[in-house]
């Protein structure tokens, strides 16, 4: 038996993907960025520079399509 899902549950899902994996890179480059200070235990955040923030982007966006289709696709197969 096959669902219907409708197309755009894959803008929505991409759109929380993004949204939320947003601000969990942001917080994993900071950690990155302060690794030297391992003995450390605050973590401070900061905005990465224009070019960090589109890398971080460019790669989110990739794996936000995936997410995205394999989302769409397992609903609608009904697996």
């Amino acid at each position: 038996m096959r669902i219907h899902v409708p197309n755009h549950l894959i803008f929505i899902s991409m759109g929380v993907f993004l949204v939320l994996n947003t601000f969990e890179n942001i917080i994993h480059f900071s950690i990155g960025r302060n690794i030297e200070e391992k003995d450390n235990s605050k973590i401070e955040i900061k905005i990465p520079e224009l070019y960090d923030i589109i890398k971080i982007g460019c790669i989110m966006a990739i794996f936000a399509l995936l997410q995205a289709t394999f989302t769409y696709y397992f609903v609608v197969s009904g697996y």
